[in-house]
């Protein structure tokens, strides 16, 4: 029995590491191989190729990497093969894994999808290909469930890794430092450091904290900071120690943040193309996790111009004096994440299909 992984993006890097790291202990047995990043190379997965250093979004940076993107296709395909894996369990990274599926599954390869796309906000269509050619779908959100089993897809929640990591945990402070997170791809950060960094000059009379992870070092700005403000390279809930409120970028982190029970403000800025053509194709409410978990707008989301420097200190301000609303929905989330151990739950999913194999 052996594995390959392939988890594109930083975050997926993470969520794929706990449950090869799982595998790893319980089943040692296993053979694991795959392109993703430093974690799951921790978590005992022989990496074949870092890629979560670059990752791509978007629809006109997919355009301009294209050649990159055809050559990193070929590239992979040869070493499952070669590597001899069994199972391939894709993670996330929707525009490169989907076609991955399709591949796996003509080689005669059992095909996992841990956290498959958000079909269900934007290109409803790709279902039918996680239907047609994934041996299981794999998921954290529990509200996916549903919109799966109303398309007869068999999908399996498994819990979610952040509501078991950040059990019991609670960041916020009155006083504290506002925590600042601009994203780790290229784009975001470029697009929205700016403007974090206006607000924290804006406001001097508070200390500001600027989480980078470390998967965006390589990416990241020459930029002055202003001296109300210091720079954390690490692990988010090692920077967000004692916060008073968030400038987040939309993502993974505004759950994160969430579940440490920080207010925040939801911030995102896109390439206005992208943006434009995502706009006609999108079929969700919100952009922000805990809000789509919820199903309302309990975080306020602000996009493009609205995430200005002028516009985020206002709201920020008026967020720090009153963030009981926020409070409120925090503690529902937590209730509607229901508890499992998402790793071992997943291990054994996929150990199952690949047993099969």
């Amino acid at each position: 029995m052996s594995l390959f992984w392939i988890a594109g993006e930083p975050s997926g890097d993470v969520q794929a590491a706990a449950v090869a790291r799982y595998i790893t202990a319980h089943h040692p047995e296993v053979k694991q191989w795959g392109w993703g990043g430093q974690f799951l190379e921790e978590a005992g997965v022989t990496l074949l190729k870092d890629v979560t250093k670059k990752p791509f979004m978007g629809f006109v940076e997919v355009v301009v990497r294209a050649r990159s993107i055809y050559k990193s296709f070929a590239a992979v395909k040869s070493q499952i093969l070669s590597s001899g894996a069994t199972t391939v369990v894709l993670v996330d990274y929707p525009g490169f894994n989907l076609r991955m599926a399709k591949w796996s599954k003509a080689q005669g390869l059992r095909v996992v999808y841990y956290i498959p796309p958000k079909v269900w906000a934007w290109k409803s269509g790709r279902a039918q290909i996680l239907k047609a050619h994934c041996d299981a779908v794999l998921g954290i959100l529990p509200f996916e469930k549903r919109w799966y089993s109303e398309r007869d897809i068999h999908y399996t929640y498994v819990g979610n890794p952040l509501a078991q990591k950040y059990a019991g945990s609670n960041a916020y402070s009155p006083t504290g430092s506002i925590a600042l997170l601009p994203g780790s791809r290229s784009q975001e950060i470029a697009r929205l450091l700016p403007e974090f960094i206006k607000v924290a000059k804006s406001m001097q009379e508070r200390s500001f904290v600027l989480i980078r992870p470390e998967s965006a070092v390589p990416v990241w700005p020459e930029i002055e900071l202003p001296k109300n403000t210091t720079l954390f390279t690490g692990e988010l809930k090692d920077g967000m120690r004692q916060c008073s409120a968030a400038l987040v970028c939309s993502g993974t982190a505004t759950l994160e943040v969430a579940l440490l029970g920080v207010p925040q403000l939801v911030v995102y800025r896109a390439n206005p193309i992208s943006l434009a053509i995502a706009k006609r194709f999108v079929k969700v409410n919100y952009i922000s996790l805990p809000n789509l978990i919820l199903d309302a707008g309990a975080l306020p989301e602000l996009l493009q111009e609205a995430a200005g420097g002028a516009s985020l200190l206002q709201r920020l301000r008026v967020l720090i004096e009153d963030p009981s609303d926020q409070f409120i929905a925090y503690a529902k989330l937590r209730k509607a994440l229901e508890e499992k151990d998402p790793a071992a739950t997943a291990a054994e999913h996929i150990l199952a299909v690949s047993s099969e194999a």
